[in-house]
């Protein structure tokens, strides 16, 4: 009786143990869409360690300022987007996932010292996203929006005339 005794404690000690790993375990799995999300609600100049754990380090990056190899060349090329930055927020809407590529769709609020006097700018942009399948991380990334509606409508004389051509072509 008390062998039968010791074997139910056992049992039920690897039971309840089991599934508390399982529930831990299960609790600490992010999508990545929630990773992408996190990632960019999160990132500021003072963070970019935060990077190391979701681009890798032979990353390819592509938008319409242009092209960067490698995470060291993501933090730097952060590092100086993010330097005038006083506020930043991403508001994420269809994000969409074939297989290790994620496809969103997103609105960038900024306040940058040198943009709009300081003041809120809203960027509309889609990105992809391609997850290296043995790391989980970002190896490809391209950002795709419009450049006037980030920065040239926002610098004071140069702003007044892409407006004023806007105007003129019915936009």
């Amino acid at each position: 009786m008390k062998n039968i005794f010791w074997i139910f404690l056992f049992t039920l000690n690897f039971i309840i143990s089991s599934h508390a790993e399982q529930a831990t375990s299960e609790s600490q799995m992010i999508t990545r869409k929630e990773r992408i999300k996190n990632a960019f609600n999160t990132l500021r100049a003072d963070n970019l360690h935060i990077l190391d754990g979701f681009y890798h380090p032979s990353l390819k990056f592509h938008d319409p300022l242009g092209e960067i190899s490698g995470l060291d060349a993501m933090k730097a090329y952060y590092a100086n987007m993010y330097k005038n930055v006083t506020d930043i927020r991403f508001e994420f809407g269809t994000l969409s996932e074939e297989g290790d590529d994620i496809f969103g769709i997103w609105n960038m609020i900024l306040k940058a010292k040198s943009l709009n006097g300081g003041e809120e700018v809203k960027v509309l942009g889609v990105s992809h996203l391609k997850f290296d399948p043995e790391t989980n991380l970002v190896i490809y990334h391209r950002d795709y929006f419009d450049m006037g509606s980030f920065i040239y409508e926002h610098i004071p004389i140069l702003g007044s005339i892409i407006r004023r051509i806007k105007r003129k072509l019915g936009h």
